[in-house]
């Protein structure tokens, strides 16, 4: 990521990012069933595995800014978990920047969770995300609890991106060690999703919003990533809050590694199905998880 200048690259990317978003691969629809449908215009995929299925349901919102649709490493990821875990995985492919705003986004995932959890039950749901889909995971848990709807199961969060304005001033020391994510070029299209709700509302930086009465919460992040510095805030909250976190950081891990083909992230996708085979107390996938 150095040598490509992948961190000075990054807001020129951002600027013609909507043309990133891969559709599963053809070896996908030979292994699982794919459901796909719309809602309010944008694809809804549903991945299920062919054979017996656990009652978990994933719902799954991927990362990219919020300017960036699926890359083909969320559907590796996706993929991956269906396999491992034998659960039906919903990856909804959410309106983006800068043509769509938070409200546009919200319009769209939150009735993707009431049918999910009507179908699965919600004690059967996690809500999982990376990056600005972690962001996104942890502002739809809050947004159930303020619509007087039953939490998910469980919250996994992958590198998050809690707070768009990037204001922690713990960002400058980190800032020096990612390889990656340019903190100019993410405030800017933060502004472009926040729209006219504005960069502080709980929606677009769930940072600042309530932790309370919120499910379980599982979150991975890299020593090497600037969305560490507010990752260790909401550790902080949590404790005070009375929100059940499992933290891990991962000493060395850039930003997205967690999707990447890296021992840190076998790793991680391991003790993620080790967490939901807990979680939801499935025998059958704590067995094959812990025989890895």
């Amino acid at each position: 990521m150095r040598v490509l200048g992948a961190k000075k690259l990054m807001p020129l990317i951002n600027s013609v990012a909507n043309f990133i978003n891969a559709k599963p691969s053809l070896l996908l629809y030979r292994d699982f069933n794919i459901v796909e449908r719309t809602v309010r215009g944008r694809s809804v995929r549903t991945l299920s595995p062919r054979r017996k299925k656990s009652p978990l349901h994933i719902l799954y919102l991927h990362g990219g800014s919020y300017v960036m649709g699926f890359h083909r490493q969320h559907w590796k990821m996706i993929s991956y978990l269906a396999g491992e875990l034998s659960c039906s995985v919903t990856a909804p492919d959410y309106p983006l920047a800068p043509a769509a705003h938070v409200d546009d986004v919200f319009d769209m995932v939150l009735p993707i969770y009431r049918e999910t959890a009507d179908e699965a039950g919600a004690s059967n749901v996690c809500i999982m995300g990376d990056s600005a889909g972690g962001g996104l995971s942890l502002a739809l848990a809050q947004r159930i609890r303020e619509e007087g709807l039953e939490q998910p199961g469980r919250i996994i969060l992958l590198a998050p991106w809690l707070d768009v304005s990037l204001s922690n001033p713990d960002i400058a020391e980190i800032d020096q060690i990612d390889p990656c994510l340019n903190v100019e070029g993410l405030r800017d299209v933060g502004i472009e999703y926040a729209g006219s709700a504005g960069t502080q509302h709980y929606l677009v930086s769930p940072i600042n919003g309530s932790l309370e009465a919120l499910a379980p919460v599982t979150l991975f992040v890299g020593t090497h990533d600037i969305l560490l510095a507010d990752c260790r805030r909401l550790k902080a909250r949590a404790a005070r809050e009375g929100l059940v976190l499992d933290y891990h950081e991962i000493e060395g891990l850039v930003h997205p590694g967690v999707l990447m083909s890296l021992p840190e992230a076998d790793e991680i996708r391991r003790e993620i199905v080790r967490v939901l085979g807990r979680a939801y107390d499935y025998a059958d996938i704590r067995m094959r998880s812990t025989s890895r």
